[in-house]
């Protein structure tokens, strides 16, 4: 068993409920290792063999049961479900049939629309699908074990999640999500390697689009409220979207209520993927902004408003531009509408880029982008703890215990010798190592946020110190969301960043990334600085 206080790393770990394997470019921290109830385990070899001739893998960690669908006690146990292996269901199956597109993805009875949309989302990407969805699997015939793997990035590490291919069903359908072709199983599959990491079926029940777009990606997640998104916003979704970040919105709503549609045709605290963002040249001599939205259910539940698939506007729309921008009228869930009627219809947008662009801070004239995109080239990441009786202290609701918590010293510096180059921009953010499941309540999201100071000394702050620095932003009010963040523009210089849970004696481990498109170091702030090495 590895010693958190050696620091050890882990390459195998074993879940309270199931084993993982970390990448081995990494490997990860005991930090992590503890905090999120790890033990070490096998090596994975012997999981992969542990299917003898004529014996297929049964997942004793993840195994068919009543446990792995439901964790609550209100459930009933249904008699009627059976669990079968693909190749019982259908002849010949495979795990991807002509690869992934979003168009696969059609979502069950299981209430997780925010990881399936988030799904649809990166499968518009091929090549980073591979990254979650190794290849060479089989699910019958040759080579076949009835084991399957996928790969999740959890806290800063890449880690590996085995299942068997056991899948829930009645009367010889899948409960819950499915291909839309019948022979492949990518989408049930990876599915259930989600809910093992999170301990059941139930646990994906209501979440948040950003952690999965987030575990599936590797990527910085930002989140907009509509109602309060900046003025620019259909700018960066339209930069956004033709840079490749993967795009999901969702409706106000409770997510218990998401069963069927208004009188618009869209559904009520549902989450859904934006696969597309327009600006279309009419015949009248116009522009229409629109977005392209898909409803992960996958049949024709579909805005049935201006722009849906049957509007008439779509005669001003010339029939060259309506194939570049894939226009169709198949009755899959997916549809356009308007950007005004998109914001009114939904509460929030998430965008998830691998590199986060840097220019939003650029000034907008009559709603235009002036600058070019321009993509973090530094990011720097850390992970530390707030250690209960120690370096838990809270919001600055108490200043003096405000003055406990981690620091960490963010170094900017400057590109060149030219002044119109001082500003640096930035975007910051705090993750903390929690999860979704519910069996152990004591684990629920804490209320976090950080704030950045401007300081003279690359020392840690004291108290005092902290009555005069002056702050250049924060990640804003304290939420309990995996992770929060902030944009800033900076000076070259020296800052501390503070990250913060906002009851103080709330122990947990987090992670902090900073992107920027300058030179930059992150470390964690010591008590003592000295300008000038001691001299005998």
């Amino acid at each position: 068993m590895c010693n958190y206080y050696s620091y050890k790393i882990c390459k195998f770990l074993k879940y309270c409920w199931g084993t993982f394997d970390v990448s081995s470019e990494q490997g990860a921290s005991i930090a992590i290792v503890e905090d999120l109830g790890f033990q070490t385990a096998r090596d994975s070899s012997t999981l992969t063999n542990a299917s003898e001739e004529d014996r297929l893998f049964l997942d004793n960690d993840f195994p068919p049961s009543e446990a792995t669908l439901y964790h609550s006690t209100k459930r009933t146990r249904d008699p009627q479900i059976v669990w079968l292996r693909p190749h019982e269901l259908i002849v010949r199956p495979e795990l991807l049939v002509d690869g992934v597109s979003r168009h696969d993805i059609v979502q069950g009875i299981l209430a997780d629309c925010w990881f399936l949309s988030s799904c649809s989302a990166v499968a518009q990407r091929p090549d980073l699908m591979e990254k979650v969805i190794p290849s060479n699997q089989p699910l019958s015939g040759e080579g076949y074990k009835g084991i399957v793997t996928f790969r999740f990035w959890r806290f800063g590490h890449w880690i590996t999640v085995y299942v068997d291919d056991l899948l829930p069903t009645k009367k010889r359908k899948l409960i819950f999500s499915r291909s839309s072709e019948p022979r492949e199983f990518w989408v049930s599959l990876l599915e259930k390697a989600y809910a093992k990491l999170h301990g059941s079926y139930e646990a994906l029940e209501g979440g948040q689009a950003m952690d999965a777009l987030v575990d599936l990606t590797g990527g910085l997640a930002e989140m907009y409220v509509l109602e309060s998104a900046p003025p620019h916003l259909y700018n960066f979704l339209l930069q956004a979207s033709s840079n490749g970040a993967f795009i999901t919105c969702s409706r106000k709503g409770d997510w218990k209520e998401a069963r069927k549609a208004d009188a618009n045709g869209l559904v009520s605290g549902h989450a859904y993927t934006i696969s597309a963002v327009a600006t279309v040249k009419l015949s009248t001599g116009s522009e229409a902004y629109l977005v392209r939205i898909r409803n992960p259910w996958g049949n024709d539940t579909e805005w049935n408003g201006k722009w849906n698939d049957s509007d008439t506007n779509w005669h001003n729309v010339d029939p060259n531009t309506r194939e570049k921008i894939d226009y169709s009228k198949r009755g899959d869930g997916e549809f356009w509408m308007s950007y005004q009627d998109f914001c009114r219809e939904f509460e929030e947008v998430t965008i998830c880029s691998l590199t986060p662009d840097l220019t939003q801070h650029s000034t907008h004239r009559n709603n235009a982008v002036v600058d070019a995109p321009q993509p973090a080239t530094i990011v720097k990441t850390i992970h530390g703890r707030w250690e209960e009786g120690k370096s838990c202290g809270g919001s600055r609701n108490n200043l003096v215990s405000f003055a406990n918590n981690p620091q960490f010293l963010l170094t900017v510096s400057p590109k060149s010798n030219r002044e119109n180059e001082t500003k640096c921009n930035i975007v910051a953010a705090l993750m903390q190592l929690r999860r979704r499941c519910v069996r152990h309540p004591q684990r629920k999201m804490l209320q976090i946020a950080f704030v950045i100071f401007k300081v003279k000394e690359p020392v840690r702050q004291t108290l005092q110190n902290f009555l005069h620095i002056k702050e250049i932003g924060n990640s804003g009010p304290y939420v309990n969301y995996r992770e929060v963040f902030g944009r800033f523009q900076v000076n070259p210089g020296h800052y501390i960043i503070v990250p913060a849970t906002f009851e103080p004696d709330a122990p947990g481990s987090f992670y902090i990334r900073v992107y920027s498109d300058m030179q930059i170091s992150l470390r964690s702030a010591k008590q003592f600085y000295f300008r000038n090495a001691f001299k005998w």
